[in-house]
């Protein structure tokens, strides 16, 4: 993971300001064989004495759906806000456990991408128990509307039914990318997301919110993950904007 080099570190525990909730997805390539060494080598640092102190909350994913991303798994953090980040970010760094992960990543993994994202606004109902992800990429010519519309749609008789909870995010560093924005749409499985996209997609409420975010912004795609395992004493509904 040499290419990773200091630039991850901060983005590992990073938030982007003190006022809004921040979420980073560091995404890396694990065999089959060594990502359950990785799944260990992460709890061991989250057990450390200094890990223990971790205030926020991360999250283990693997990615089931992506296209051609060669990810195969991804850390989530997320954080409320940047001084939180701050003081927990000093003692990592000042603890060996830090160095004995960062070992295990380099000789497990190899890096694909890190994406630093705020979160803008948050929907439905927000719990710790949703463990199915599906990610909708957007390049957004007018945020303002893009927001309204996704507000009109949730606060809608179909979006009221909605069983899952959605996040609005914007990108803070992501490359050189055309996405601008995420909608994080979390299920508690896979079946309870197909038994929703079944309501949604025969509502009209949908088609008014796909002709108006069309206007705002450009669909780039979409793709799906699973938490492996969570870490933190911060609950979703704690990190979530209102």
């Amino acid at each position: 993971m040499q290419r990773i080099g200091l630039v991850a570190i901060a983005m590992f525990f990073y938030a982007h300001s003190a006022a809004a909730t921040s979420w980073g997805l560091i995404s890396f390539a694990a065999t089959p064989q060594n990502a359950p060494k990785v799944l260990a080598a992460a709890d061991t640092l989250m057990n450390s004495p200094t890990g223990k102190q971790f205030p926020g909350r991360l999250h283990l994913q693997v990615h089931t759906a992506d296209g051609a991303n060669p990810a195969t798994h991804s850390f989530v953090p997320i954080y409320k806000s940047a001084a939180e980040r701050e003081t927990f970010v000093q003692k990592l760094q000042a603890d060996p456990a830090w160095n004995v992960f960062w070992k295990s990543m380099t000789d497990l993994s190899q890096p694909v991408s890190q994406v630093l994202n705020r979160t803008l606004k948050s929907w439905g109902t927000i719990t710790d128990t949703d463990r199915v992800w599906l990610s909708h990429a957007f390049a957004v010519s007018d945020p303002a509307a893009f927001v309204a519309a996704l507000g009109t749609l949730m606060a809608s008789e179909t979006g009221k039914k909605f069983p899952g909870q959605v996040h609005l995010s914007d990108i803070v560093a992501g490359g050189l990318s055309p996405v601008t924005h995420v909608i994080s749409v979390g299920y508690e499985s896979e079946a309870e997301m197909e038994a929703w996209l079944a309501v949604r997609d025969a509502s009209a409420d949908w088609t008014a919110y796909i002709d108006a975010s069309r206007k705002a912004a450009e669909y780039l795609g979409s793709s799906m993950a699973r938490d492996l395992k969570t870490w933190g004493p911060a609950s979703l509904k704690d990190l979530a904007v209102p």
